[in-house]
């Protein structure tokens, strides 16, 4: 799925930021050249999702059996993946296969080895890529093409991050890349944005997790870039949100606009799931928006957002850990003023 590999790139390249470690960077480094080649449009968007099944089999694509491995590798490359992979264990996956992952750190397994981790990392490259072009032969599972502008915020941020974390001036370029699409692509007449983009046509209401993750999006290319087309840009979707989704009477956002099919209720989840909550990143762009875009007035609706998870944040604090960063920058904004 494109929300999580967006979300695991921005986490990924923060931790590299604190520590450096090169692990932590090959796991950037990887993930997005396989969301550049897998997941990204020609336009610049990026699709929903893979299929997880190809001929009819969950996983086929991306699973081994030892027979397939030792007619593609080498008797030293068997052995250095076996190491590193944990084949010399029970297979792991369906039908004797195996879904190649490591079964120790790299920095571990290096030592085991006798090896530093940069040569380990070395040896394993041409071994990968050999493997690659192997799985390149199989039948692909399907693609969903679908271009989510929610998602497409996240993956924004995770390339926006990276870049800014790795020094990476393409990875940022891909980001304003992505960002642009939507703009252009995924919008009314009159601004507004939509939800979903395919076959050369946007369609359906945008929901606040569409304006929250987006608007997330342009922040870290602000944040990356230090342009003002990026502040802009999300200033302008953030005024259209609060028009559309703003819960005058709780604080807050509804999940849908006030022009929305009809429903018997507006509803609002401040639970962070698989995503974050719409609620908790609008929060936290309320508050980044009102010191970066000057715009003061945005500090009273980021409170007013925060106030009201606050029962949530004291009876379950883990349900919300997303509103709970807004309350600490919140709390961070009032100290400086």
């Amino acid at each position: 799925m494109l929300y999580d590999n967006g979300q695991l790139a921005s986490v990924y390249a923060r931790a590299y930021e604190l520590t450096k470690r090169d692990d932590y960077r090959h796991v950037v480094e990887e993930m997005l050249t396989f969301i550049k080649r897998e997941m990204q449009d020609q336009g610049g968007g990026f699709y929903a999702a893979l299929d997880a099944e190809s001929e009819g089999q969950e996983g086929k694509y991306y699973v081994w059996t030892k027979a397939e491995l030792s007619s593609l590798l080498s008797a030293s490359e068997m052995e250095l993946v076996t190491a590193v992979y944990g084949l010399g264990d029970e297979p792991n996956f369906e039908e004797d296969t195996y879904a190649p992952q490591l079964s120790q750190s790299l920095a571990d397994a290096a030592q085991t080895l006798k090896l530093t981790e940069a040569e380990l990392h070395e040896k394993l490259v041409p071994i990968r890529a050999k493997l690659l072009t192997a799985r390149n032969q199989r039948k692909r599972p399907l693609t969903d093409t679908k271009i989510l502008t929610a998602w497409n915020g996240l993956m924004i941020r995770g390339f926006a991050d990276a870049g800014r974390s790795l020094q990476h001036a393409e990875y940022i370029a891909t980001a304003q890349r992505a960002a642009d699409f939507v703009l252009q692509n995924l919008r009314t007449k009159d601004g507004r944005l939509l939800r979903t983009y395919s076959q050369g046509q946007a369609k359906l209401n945008a929901y606040l997790d569409d304006y929250a993750f987006f608007i997330d999006g342009l922040i870290s290319l602000h944040q990356a870039t230090d342009d003002k087309r990026w502040i802009d840009a999300a200033t302008e979707l953030m005024d259209l949100q609060i028009a559309s989704y703003h819960d005058a009477k709780n604080g807050g956002f509804y999940f849908t606009s006030n022009d929305h099919e009809s429903l018997i209720a507006r509803g609002r989840n401040p639970v962070d799931g698989a995503r974050p909550a719409g609620n908790s990143i609008s929060a936290r762009n309320l508050l980044y928006l009102a010191k970066h875009a000057d715009k003061p007035e945005y500090l009273n609706l980021a409170t007013g957002a925060i106030q009201s998870s606050a029962s949530l944040l004291q009876r379950s604090p883990a349900a919300a850990p997303m509103m709970a960063l807004a309350l600490d920058e919140l709390l961070a904004t009032q100290q400086e003023q």
